[in-house]
């Protein structure tokens, strides 16, 4: 009967390990950047020519600073920048469809938006080449 006991927590062990492991690799690969924290509200870049806005929070926890960046258009709010290890950024709109953040050029409509956690720079294959392509000052 003892063996049958260390058998069962031997395997409800390894259940749980696997479980576990499934949702850390989850979540280190896709990640969501509609679920980054709040933050506190600093400032709101407006559109010259549409009625969209930029609204830029500050967050500070335990793990240090990040900015989050939103588009309010119409009553809808999606978030569309995320970068940790900065304080401020540098907004530029450059048309009713694209915004130059911290010389990132962003889709306005994009929900993908910019994700620091996601790895990749400028030179990847992706949602910011796409917008390099559209890119004109």
């Amino acid at each position: 009967m003892r063996n049958v006991g260390f058998k069962i927590l031997y395997l409800v062990t390894v259940l749980v390990m696997v479980v576990e492991l499934g949702f850390t690799v989850k979540n280190s690969i896709f990640t969501n950047i509609a679920d980054v924290p709040t933050g506190t509200f600093v400032e709101s870049y407006p559109c010259d020519s549409c009625e969209k806005k930029m609204n830029v929070y500050l967050v500070k926890n335990n793990l240090g600073t990040a900015i989050r960046g939103e588009i309010e258009s119409n009553g809808q709010k999606h978030n569309i920048f995320w970068q940790t290890g900065i304080e401020s950024v540098d907004v530029v709109w450059i048309n009713e469809d694209t915004i130059l953040i911290n010389e990132i050029p962003l889709d306005v409509n994009d929900t993908f938006g910019y994700d620091c956690r996601r790895g990749y720079s400028l030179f990847d294959d992706g949602s910011l080449e796409e917008n390099f392509t559209n890119f004109s000052r």
